[in-house]
């Protein structure tokens, strides 16, 4: 991971240079804890004056409006403020009426957030919702890098991350489709003179010693002026000012033998966006009026790096909107003859299947695109659904020729084979960071490997199945949840992660619309209430049941947990009781549900192993709303009335007499009701005087309950006997 936060040190040194003001930067890549941590940090941290969250790119779209609105909830009275390149390509995604953000800043943000610090300073409202752009023209005027704004993390930076970022360039003249860096930055060139670049990496080796760091000098386009490239590069040398590896993106087409030297000596690997080898698709793309000489720039590129010693990258990007088949071949032709024309390459290839990104020339052009071409964009707000937004973003076809199941296809077949044998002529430069190296071999190696190839088939038959059914439950205007809890704080239990990926997942699917069940799910450890085999079951979709005909399951899959619960609509103060509460990990969830001034009957069936009791117990030792009671034997047997029932096996009908043991009126109970060796309905049932008003929910199979009520009769009637309060 990239350690820095160069964008945001250099705001908040700006701002602090010219206010005065206390500057805390939070970076939730590297807290590691969960929301209470997090609140806490931030309340330690206080008091505000503003508070901004970065909506950096597009995959954090999502994450970052659930974590505003816990943020909004908490600092009901702190203005809220956003930017980043999501930010700066569509703003009114993340301010309109009713969003958690009282402001955006569009493009570069020193002078947009000085100004709102001064207003507000001077007591003013954020009542204007979009800042800027105001970009900085002569970077030089910028304080230096306040490296100190990292204090939080310099105790522990290298284990944290192994590149270092920092920006010495800003903007980039070229107009490529598929970029998006116009959104944040715009297509003027602006740099820190050759000696205040040079200077800034003098101070960060006064930080930290850089012998300890890849250095990733973040730029859209690294030296677009070759003065300043060859001044930078050769006080990088003069003052000694080596890493491990300096990493870069560059262009080749201005590179030439002293360039490729200068590079080489200053411990440089670069990256070139080559992006096509057919002149055609490099035409549409605009990498440049003259493709033959573009071309032929990479090739002398790769002849210069082996003389040198120089490594570098090229990647490459399969179905941009307009690829034919024979543009595919085409560049499949070109990359073979410049990786395999010598016996060994300093280079290595990075291969891409075309994304759509918002604020790109593509994004804006989506309907020209496909009247021209034919191109079919899947999924045109990819950014608002929780899950999967890597795939989404790529899920294109590219054109009437080429549908996304032929560029998989070809994109595997053609590269596999091609990534192997570069792999084998692959020489480094005979120092340690050789392994850095490698491993972005071998990444890429499996990234076109079969199994990733049928992977990702399988997964665009999934999400089209998904669409389908998410159009049957919701319709067609059916909209994302807007989630008050934060998700994706990169929290370390890999079990926080696994339940926070199963969650997105039913967000995705359209499963989930409550906000406080939402919260609840994300909050409730399975682990804590059952094995850790049966908790992965359940986060896995399956049913964490045995082989034993009648025996109740220790949990549902999370969907059909999820799918009963959003039917049932526990609400604050109400009682409700789990009648097969083989674990309490559905009464931890009614407790949160229900909250202190509700109730909570769980009822435990007698005969289990007393592992399995102890886990119970323990397990609902926190919820103090929970009242655990034990049965002797299954069935459905219940005494008072409830306003929420949960019976979690098959049923052949509905018990007779149940609804006297519903509130009136509305008492719901949840069930499944039907065959025994089939699927079974999921039924929410509400009381209406003596009748029952049923609402099939779901065709769910689950396991069939035994005893009375249930599929498989047992003589003896279970008693119910109050236990002690855990």
């Amino acid at each position: 991971m990239d350690f820095g936060l160069p964008h945001l040190v250099s705001m908040g040194g700006y701002v602090q240079h010219h206010t005065g003001v206390r500057v805390e930067l939070l970076d939730l890549n590297y807290e590691g804890g969960d929301h209470k941590q997090l609140l806490e940090t931030i309340e330690s941290l206080g008091p505000h004056l503003v508070i901004g969250l970065s909506t950096y790119s597009s995959f954090d779209y999502m994450r970052v409006m659930a974590l505003a609105r816990f943020l909004r909830s908490r600092f009901p009275n702190t203005p809220l403020v956003t930017g980043g390149y999501h930010a700066s390509a569509l703003p009114t995604d993340v301010v309109f009426d009713g969003s958690p953000f009282d402001a955006v800043i569009v493009g570069e943000g020193e002078k947009p957030l000085l100004s709102m610090v001064q207003h507000l300073l001077g007591g003013g409202r954020l009542e204007q919702r979009i800042w800027g752009p105001d970009q900085i023209q002569d970077l030089d005027t910028l304080p230096p890098y306040q490296w100190q704004l990292l204090d939080r993390y310099w105790p522990r930076a290298t284990d944290i991350g192994r590149k270092f970022q920092i920006y010495l360039a800003r903007g980039c003249p070229y107009h490529c489709t598929f970029c998006m860096e116009r959104a944040k930055s715009g297509y003027k060139w602006r740099a820190y003179s050759s000696e205040r670049a040079v200077s800034e990496l003098v101070r960060l080796s006064q930080w930290t010693d850089l012998k300890n760091w890849v250095i990733n000098i973040a730029d859209p386009l690294f030296g677009f002026k070759r003065s300043w490239r060859r001044e930078v590069l050769q006080g990088i040398i003069d003052n000694d000012l080596l890493p491990r590896q300096y990493w870069t993106l560059t262009r080749s087409d201005d590179l030439d033998d002293e360039d490729v030297s200068l590079l080489a000596r200053a411990r440089f690997s670069i990256g070139i966006g080559l992006e096509s080898g057919s002149p055609k698709m490099l035409t549409l793309m605009q990498k440049g009026n003259k493709p033959d000489a573009y071309l032929a720039a990479m090739q002398r590129l790769a002849r210069l790096s082996r003389k040198h010693k120089l490594t570098w990258a090229s990647n490459v990007i399969v179905g941009h909107p307009g690829e034919s088949m024979e543009s595919m071949r085409e560049t499949q032709r070109y990359l073979t003859e410049l990786f395999t024309s010598a016996k060994e390459t300093c280079g290595w290839l990075s291969i891409d299947a075309f994304r759509l990104y918002p604020g790109a020339q593509v994004h804006e052009a989506m309907e020209t695109y496909g009247q021209l071409h034919g191109t079919r964009f899947h999924h045109p707000q990819w950014w608002k659904s929780w899950y999967d937004g890597a795939f989404a973003a790529e899920h294109i076809d590219p054109s009437r020729e080429v549908s996304f199941e032929d560029r998989v296809e070809f994109m595997h077949e053609a590269y596999a084979p091609l990534t192997a044998e570069i792999a084998e002529r692959f020489t480094g430069q005979g120092r340690s960071v050789d392994r850095v190296f490698r491993r972005s071999l071998n990444d890429q190696a499996r990234q076109m490997s079969n199994a990733s190839k049928e992977a990702t088939l399988r997964r665009a038959a999934r999400v089209r199945a998904l669409a389908q059914r998410r159009e049957e439950e919701q319709g067609p205007d059916g909209k994302a949840v807007a989630v008050n809890f934060p998700i994706g704080l990169h929290l370390k239990d890999p079990w926080v992660r696994e339940r926070e990926s199963a969650v997105r997942g039913l967000l995705d699917e359209g499963v989930l619309r409550t906000a406080d069940l939402i919260e609840a799910l994300l909050q409730v450890s399975p682990e804590a209430h059952m094995s850790r085999e049966a908790a992965a079951m359940l986060l896995g979709g399956q049913h964490a049941s045995t082989n034993v005909e009648g025996e109740l399951a220790v949990s549902l899959s999370l969907r059909t947990v999820a799918m009963g619960l959003e039917a049932l609509e526990p609400a604050l103060g109400d009682r409700v009781v789990d009648v097969t509460a083989r674990s309490g990990y559905l009464a931890a969830l009614l407790s949160l549900l229900v909250g202190e001034k509700g109730e909570v009957l769980a009822i435990h069936p007698a005969g289990g192993s007393s592992d399995e009791a102890r886990t119970f117990t323990k397990g609902l030792e926190p919820y103090r709303n929970v009242l655990v009671t034990e049965a002797e034997s299954a069935g459905v047997m219940l005494e008072g009335t409830w306003d929420g029932a949960w019976i979690g096996a098959a049923l052949p009908r509905v018990p007779q007499g149940i609804a006297a043991h519903l509130t009136e009126p509305g008492g719901r109970l949840i069930t499944f009701v039907g065959p025994r060796f089939r699927p079974q309905d999921l039924v929410a049932l509400t009381r209406h005087g003596d009748r029952l008003e049923e609402r099939r929910v779901a065709r769910v199979a689950v396991p069939v309950l035994a005893g009375p009520g249930g599929w498989i009769r047992e003589a003896r009637r279970p008693a119910i006997r109050p236990s002690a309060h855990p």
